[in-house]
Parts: structure tokens; sequence; C-alpha cells
């Protein structure tokens, strides 16, 4: 049989429960006053120090308090220390869940490097073309102009400035079908690797 004092306290517990489970709001602010800072401490201690640097245990702890009004239906607290060892549980399993996710492979913290206001700027990725490809593709240029004649450079010119099939073709005479088909061999030869 439990103490008198104790019999007491678990009595308040069970009412202020029930008053929270039928969304009485004092009784949630009264169970958050008192277990919010037991809570809290739990999630310190489980906490890293690499975890620390980059969570709140005041995060861990309100998610806990979450857990606990949404499964509070649920769940049946025969004492104050029952509640607080199913509040403790819950925090240290909110802080090994969110460890284990941050060190897949995916999220891996050992990959997140701190930007610090260096001496040397951070250099972004381009758009543009690298030096290596534009003399390649003018190499290949100086290439494929000295294969052909003096219609099929002023054609490669003019589809290089944008202009259609249909202007290439009042511009050098040919017919619109020889301007395709030899706009889809030279296609074709750049990208079989072939000039």
């Amino acid at each position: 049989m439990a103490p008198l004092s104790n019999r007491g306290i678990d009595d308040d517990l069970s009412q202020t429960l029930k008053e929270a489970q039928s969304g009485d709001q004092l009784a949630w602010e009264k169970l958050f006053r008192e277990y919010y800072p037991k809570v809290r401490r739990v999630v310190r201690r489980k906490m890293g120090h690499s975890m620390r640097s980059v969570y709140d245990s005041t995060d861990f702890a309100s998610d806990v308090m979450k857990s606990l009004a949404a499964n509070l239906g649920r769940l049946d607290f025969p004492s104050s220390e029952h509640l607080v060892a199913f509040l403790a549980q819950v925090a240290e399993q909110k802080v090994v869940d969110e460890y284990r996710r941050r060190r897949t492979l995916k999220r891996d913290v050992t990959r997140e490097r701190r930007i610090e206001a260096a001496s040397t700027p951070v250099q972004l990725a381009s758009d543009e073309p690298t030096a290596s490809q534009l003399a390649q593709a003018n190499e290949a240029e100086a290439i494929l102009l000295s294969q052909r004649d003096e219609i099929e450079r002023t054609i490669i010119d003019l589809r290089r400035q944008g202009h259609d099939n249909n202007d290439i073709a009042d511009k050098t005479g040919w017919n619109i079908r020889k301007v395709q088909r030899f706009l889809k061999r030279l296609h074709d030869s750049l990208h079989s690797g072939g000039r």
C-alpha cells in the first residue's frame, strides 16, 4: 500500500491528467510547469557536445510534451514516478533517433563544416564552361570548319548566330530539306565522336 503522502500526490496527478485530457488549459499548464524542467534535464544529459552545438534541449523537451498531449488518452500513469519515467524514456528516444538520423550517410554530421569568415572567399560552382571546355570547343570548331566548303561554313556560322533553317536556306540558296539533312548529319557526327 502506498504511503498517504504519495497517495495524495498520485490522486492529484490523476485528477490533473483527467482535466488535461478533457482540454482544461490550466491543467496542461500545471503539467507543463511540473514536468517540463525534468524532461529538459534528461534531454541535456543525453545530448552529446556535438548535438548541443546544433540543437537546443528545449526543442526536444517540447516535442516530448507534444507526444504526451497527443497520446494522453491512451496512457495511464498510476503514479508521478511512472509519468516521469515515461517522459524520460520518450526524451531519451527522441535524442537517440535524432542522433541516428544525423549519423546516416545522407546527413552525416562529420561532413558539415562551419562557414567562417576566412581570408579566402568561398568559390561557388558556375554554369559557365571551364577554360578547358572552351579550348576543346574552339579546337573542335576549327577542325569542323576546315573540313567544310564555303557554303557549309556559312550554314554553320548562320546556325551559330541563331538563324532558323528557313533563313539559312534563303541566304545560301539551298533547299530547306538539304539544310536540315546537313545540320542533322553534322549534329550526329559531333555527338558520335567523329568529325
